[in-house]
């Protein structure tokens, strides 16, 4: 049966179709699809041929593109069950696991023959952790390590920064994480994880930034849903400071519909800022909906988030007053492209709306007193491209811009970052 999954099947067709086959046996995958795809040209639309190009495709590691001439098999009764096994393959060498799952179910549940049942069953078992042995580790880790440049490390206005090269900084950035399973399986079980994050720069040390946070999470399946719930405590210091303490609750729910997966998070926190920053002291409820699936030859991502925060403010001498408790819209999408088994590009966007809850109050020289409602309007975008030189070891770069327009022009910047780095997942 493995063996008919992976070879094209010989079948009585054109020279281009005939010739295309011999290619494949050889190992020529290549030659082979591009035979394939003279006969589509030549007006052969069958069954047959489309399911020889998704083989061909698997075999060429271009599993998004496969996947296009699999789903256009499942209304046939005669290729359903070997297309959507091939969908489940497809998706689970994606490291789409979830979807490979759905479809792993569909043919273990449904299939005609009880060869091709058992097979689903067996990658099933595999998936849940059942059958790895010794194979599994309940660990899993990744760090990464870069250097770039920011040219408004400040966020200032723009026209604050009298020579342009203010507020430039050239900056190192260090980040991994971890997890552990403590029990069960990843659908079914307890893990801890958690994450460590640096950035250093070289001349503004005020600006240096560190966070870390762990966390316990419970995850398990539940309605078809597979869900996380956990806690977690998180520490953000700036310039070496202490900046806030937060404890959050993690929820997640995520299934597979279709070609799609589609996830919600829900993580209240409550921070607490310190004497320095006790202003930042209160809550923030965080939402976020995506929904991701393959179009053409790229993984898509589409997301909304929100964010209210109900956080003290700042009271300053004199009677002054800055809100630090905004309500914001998020909305996104991204795009990434495995062009190869090694060159792995991706872009995406980000539009942010922010509006603060409560009126700042200032007052200028003369003892006017400056009452407003601060508002944002920020678009996020950014570009990266990884080279994986080996299974595990990877060199990336990346380059982000931010452009933010507020109601006052204090407020108002764009900036931009690019820097270099490496990775290794162990």
């Amino acid at each position: 049966m493995a063996q008919l999954i992976l070879s094209p099947l010989a079948v009585t067709a054109g020279e281009s179709f005939n010739t295309g086959t011999e290619a494949f046996k050889q190992g020529k995958y290549k030659k082979a699809l591009k035979y394939f795809e003279v006969e589509v040209e030549s007006g052969n639309n069958s069954a047959k041929l489309r399911y020889n190009i998704g083989v061909t495709l698997m075999k060429l590691k271009r599993y998004s593109a496969a996947t296009i001439y699999f789903h256009g098999l499942l209304n046939d009764a005669k290729w359903r069950d070997l297309a959507r096994y091939n969908l489940a393959l497809a998706a689970e060498r994606d490291k789409r696991n979830l979807i490979a799952a759905k479809h792993y179910r569909i043919v273990r549940e449904g299939a005609a023959t009880e060869k091709l049942r058992n097979m689903a069953a067996h990658r099933l078992n595999y998936l849940a952790g059942d059958n790895r042995g010794e194979k599994e580790l309940p660990w899993l880790a990744t760090m990464s390590l870069s250097a770039g440049r920011d040219d408004n490390a400040f966020a200032l206005h723009n026209e604050i920064l009298s020579d342009s090269t203010i507020g430039a900084d050239n900056f190192a950035e260090l980040f991994a994480w971890g997890q552990y399973r403590l029990s069960g399986t990843k659908n079914n079980g307890w893990r801890v994880h958690g994450y460590g994050f640096g950035r250093k720069y070289e001349e503004y040390e005020n600006l240096d930034l560190a966070s870390v946070r762990t966390a316990l999470s419970r995850d398990r399946q539940w309605l078809g849903w597979n869900t996380e719930l956990g806690l977690a405590a998180e520490m953000v210091t700036l310039g070496g400071e202490p900046v806030s303490r937060q404890a959050l609750l993690l929820a997640k729910m995520a299934k597979a519909w279709g070609r799609s997966l589609v996830s919600f998070t829900f993580s209240p926190g409550y921070y607490s800022g310190g004497e320095e920053y006790a202003y930042l002291d209160g809550w923030r409820q965080r939402a976020e909906l995506s929904w991701q699936r393959p179009v053409f030859f790229t993984e898509t991502r589409l997301f909304y988030r929100y964010d209210d925060n109900d956080r003290e403010g700042q009271e300053k001498i004199g009677g002054d007053y800055y809100s630090y408790s905004p309500a914001r819209h998020a909305l996104g999408g991204s795009l990434d492209w495995k062009i190869s088994p090694k060159w792995h590009l991706s872009t995406g966007i980000e539009y942010r709306r922010s509006l603060y809850g409560e009126k700042n109050r200032i007052t200028d020289s003369q003892g006017n007193v400056d009452s407003y409602q601060r508002e944002s309007d920020r678009v996020r975008s950014w570009m990266g491209a990884k080279y994986r030189i080996t299974p595990n070891f990877s060199v990336s770069g990346k380059y982000q811009h931010i452009d933010n327009e507020e109601n006052r022009d204090v407020y108002t910047y764009d900036k931009s970052e690019f820097s270099l780095g490496i990775g290794y997942t162990f």
